[in-house]
């Protein structure tokens, strides 16, 4: 919420850093920045940052991958899900990213990881209907963004994809209808 206290937490956690103003919801206004003097300029110029207006900043990884993963759960147990690539490096907002699905250029140990994480997720918040979780991928240190229980924007473009209706089982599962897992190829 302040110049001072962003300039801290920066050299606490080492430039780069990412940086994004809470009340934007898409990545409108958000930068990489690598010293004070660009934290220190983007703050006052652009975010005109106060209590009023605080900001989000992370620590900026260079050269990592975002992965996406899109599913449907029921009880916390993962039903169906799709792991899905962005072309551009991290630092591109989600909203405005080329996706590649299936993912083409990921280690298997990186997508191992990644169905880990995503079926922890799923267990530990005891998820039933469809959820969302961006990763941060780099040398198979796989990190999450952000996690989100709701149909994300991609549900439509990976049903599509995959020839599997995501949203018809997220709402079988929601409405306590019985569903089977939907059987996805990927080599077709």
């Amino acid at each position: 919420s302040t110049v001072e206290l962003a300039k801290d937490f920066c050299r606490r956690v080492g430039y780069p850093c990412l940086i994004r103003p809470s009340y934007v919801l898409s990545g409108a206004a958000m930068k990489v920045v690598f010293s004070d003097a660009d934290l220190q300029r983007f703050l006052i110029v652009a975010c005109q940052v106060s209590p009023d207006h605080p900001v989000v900043i992370s620590k900026f990884v260079e050269g990592a991958k975002e992965i996406e993963v899109d599913a449907v759960a029921r009880d916390g147990q993962i039903l169906n899900y799709a792991i899905a690539e962005h072309v551009e490096n991290a630092g591109v907002h989600s909203g405005d990213a080329t996706l590649i699905l299936p993912a083409q250029k990921l280690f298997v140990e990186t997508v191992r990881r990644v169905k880990k994480i995503s079926r922890q997720i799923a267990k530990e918040l005891r998820i039933s209907g469809p959820f969302n979780i961006q990763l941060l991928a780099k040398d198979n240190d796989v990190k999450v963004i952000e996690a989100n229980v709701r149909a994300s924007r991609t549900f439509p473009f990976v049903s599509k994809t995959l020839k599997v209706d995501f949203i018809e089982l997220a709402t079988k599962v929601m409405v306590g209808a019985h569903v089977q897992p939907a059987s996805i190829s990927l080599l077709d």
